[in-house]
């Protein structure tokens, strides 16, 4: 399939010559003589390949390009500006606006074609990488998947085939033990599936998007037992017991009840997982007009470098531990803080401990 150019040019004997050069040199070129007919065309049959000119009457190159790259289907198409504008500011304006190049007027055949090859060879190789990051994303996705969701359901197909085979076997007490295995494996196997369901869309959420509300309006009081329930909750998920200690001064935090819930919950299974005998410590209090919420730990070191690195699918050193989930908790802790106006940040100190803080808009109670 041949290369589709788009070329907007008011003059038309600069339009129709770059147009023939490019068909001869094997390129398949749509013109416009506007720039309102240059974006219509762009919409309708998407090119690889736009050039633009900057002077045009009604709309020029800068508007035109603004409404491309407004429009999600046209946002990274390769932009070239055809101008004889060699004013500095003037070419700041267009890169800030998103231009990937400038020709400047008058130019020959042999540069413009270099030109146009040099930028497609640029995107070639972006859509290349793009293309690699998606694969390592999608063996980052399976290798999980499949760990995360074999351990959950051996524990169930297994428990369950011993009680279905050998019920008459166990006491009570072995039996209800043994359930209660098969409910933690399903609380661990739901929350991942939901977990997988939640980074989907707060990947893609914006204004625009249905579930945007949901994720961005609400408030709702934190108060230290509450707290201590969520501590219990991930205790029994995770079937461990820590010793912890709750420091918490009482708020209103702009945040709805469910995605605080999913806040607290994210961040101290973490902080459980990967702590030591020295258990786990919450507290938070009002800084201004921020709540500072800290969940922290000692044990397992989060490294600096790890902060600028959290994404979905991400578990740092997973090749020298063994560890639960997708790694997709503190990617939508972020998330979520980060729709709600605040922020997160994870400190590590000398002293051996990890500290996960979000500070989120918040006021006293009184």
């Amino acid at each position: 399939m041949s290369t589709q150019i788009l070329i907007i040019e008011d003059e038309e004997q600069i339009r129709e010559n770059v147009a023939e050069w490019l068909r001869l040199n094997g390129f398949e070129v749509e013109t416009a003589p506007d720039g309102k007919q240059g974006v219509t065309q762009a919409i309708l049959e998407r090119p690889d390949l736009i050039l633009c000119d900057v002077l045009m009457p009604h709309m020029d190159g800068y508007q035109v390009l603004e409404t491309i790259r407004s429009n999600r289907s046209l946002t990274t198409v390769p932009f070239m500006f055809l101008t004889a504008k060699t004013d500095l500011k003037d070419l700041r304006r267009g890169m800030s606006l998103g231009a990937d190049d400038y020709l400047t007027k008058p130019f020959t055949g042999e540069s413009l074609l270099l030109a146009v090859e040099n930028r497609l060879q640029r995107e070639a190789l972006r859509k290349a990488s793009l293309q690699s990051q998606l694969a390592e994303q999608h063996l980052k996705m399976a290798r999980a998947a499949g760990h995360e969701y074999n351990t959950t359901l051996n524990g169930i197909i297994g428990m369950s085939t011993l009680l279905a085979n050998h019920l008459d076997e166990f006491d009570d007490v072995d039996a209800v033990s043994m359930l209660e295995t098969i409910r933690v494996c399903g609380l661990r196997l739901k929350r991942s599936l939901d977990n997988v369901q939640r980074i989907g869309i707060l990947q893609h959420v914006d204004p625009s998007h249905s579930a945007y509300t949901y994720f961005t309006t609400g408030t709702t009081t934190l108060q230290p037992n509450r707290v201590k329930e969520q501590i219990r909750l991930v205790e029994n998920r995770q079937e461990q017991q820590v010793t912890w200690r709750v420091d918490v001064e009482e708020a209103i935090i702009q945040v709805s009840d469910e995605n605080l819930t999913l806040i607290l919950d994210e961040l101290i299974d973490n902080a459980i997982k990967f702590s030591d005998q020295t258990g786990i410590v919450v507290t938070g209090y009002l800084e201004g007009e921020e709540y500072r919420l800290t969940v922290g730990n000692k044990g397992r070191t989060f490294k600096p470098e790890h902060v600028a690195q959290i994404a979905p699918y991400t578990q740092f050193d997973r090749q020298e531990f063994e560890q639960q989930g997708f790694g997709l908790g503190l990617a939508i802790v972020k998330k979520l803080v980060e729709l709600n106006h605040g922020s997160l940040s994870i400190g590590c100190y000398p002293d051996g401990w990890t500290k996960a803080m979000v500070w989120l808009p918040g006021q006293s109670i009184n």
